[in-house]
């Protein structure tokens, strides 16, 4: 039997220009909700084309607008750092890009403060408290770039961890193929979900603190992180399901959000510590695991 969870309609995403669309959605170690609207298409952004983006950062009861113009940048993650300042990531190195540094700090001026190399092939992005950058790769990353499958930056762009360095071995943590979902739930406590095997890894400290091997293999895009449960977002045959799983037994149920006794088709799923936001009937819902 299916197990339900009920979502909360945590706010209504801002009303955009004719022709602009959604570039990224970003939680960050605060909980706030970062949106970054673009008035060009992605690929157009990827080849070079210069750009209007509207920030928008979500404070008690409403938004915080910031905008700002620039080219050579094709933006699909945002994520704080800093004092007040915001992390926008390209999330490859592109022929267009003058500057391979695809990681934009901008503050809320609308000026570009600095650069930092994170690396292509990227899939997930999350700041921590002290502005560590945790990234993820997916496997064009991993594969065609030699990139770690999840790497660690702090605030300069120094590389402090690299998982297939640090953590990955041949007889208990597989390597990253593809980082299909991250939560960094604390500066030092970091989740991580992946294929090939589809082990989920916490680290503590940027050690290995545990490994569930035997997590279902869904192809989950997102997951949140209770004290007992995991809530995993999406599945390759029903991408708006979630799974609940259960770490101490092994045990997993299928079920999906409901808000005001309906399905929630979601198109966009993260996972922030025990919060899972949802994009769905242009609002952000939220969900916990418990």
């Amino acid at each position: 039997m299916p197990v339900d969870e009920q979502a909360q309609r945590l706010v209504d995403l801002p009303i955009i220009p004719n022709g602009w669309g959604w570039a990224a959605t970003g939680v960050g170690p605060d909980f706030a909700v970062l949106l970054l609207a673009a008035d060009t298409p992605f690929d157009a952004r990827r080849a070079g084309r210069t750009t209007r983006y509207r920030l928008y950062r979500r404070t008690v009861g409403s938004f915080d607008v910031f905008e700002f113009q620039h080219e050579g940048a094709a933006y699909t993650h945002v994520q704080p750092i800093g004092d007040g300042n915001f992390l926008l990531v390209t999330p490859g190195i592109y022929e267009a890009m003058r500057d391979k540094r695809n990681g934009d700090v901008w503050n809320s001026e609308g000026r570009l403060i600095g650069k930092i190399l994170l690396g292509d092939g990227i899939n997930n992005v999350q700041t921590s408290v002290r502005s560590e950058v945790w990234v993820g790769y997916h496997d064009e990353g991993v594969y065609g770039a030699g990139e770690p499958g999840l790497a660690c930056f702090d605030a300069a762009g120094k590389r402090v961890l690299s998982f297939a360095d640090s953590v990955a071995d041949d007889d208990r943590v597989p390597v990253i193929d593809d980082c299909y979902a991250l939560n960094v739930a604390a500066d030092d406590d970091v989740w991580v979900y992946y294929f090939k095997a589809f082990p989920l890894v916490r680290l503590v400290d940027k050690r290995l603190g545990a490994i569930w091997p035997d997590t279902p293999g869904v192809g989950a895009h997102a997951f949140a992180v209770g004290e007992r449960t995991v809530l995993f977002a999406g599945d390759y045959g029903a991408p708006s399901s979630l799974t609940r799983y259960f770490p101490e037994s092994g045990r997993s149920e299928m079920g999906h959000a409901i808000a005001d006794g309906h399905q929630l088709d979601f198109t966009r799923a993260i996972g922030r510590a025990d919060r899972l936001y949802l994009v769905a009937n242009s609002a952000i819902w939220l969900v916990q695991a418990d």
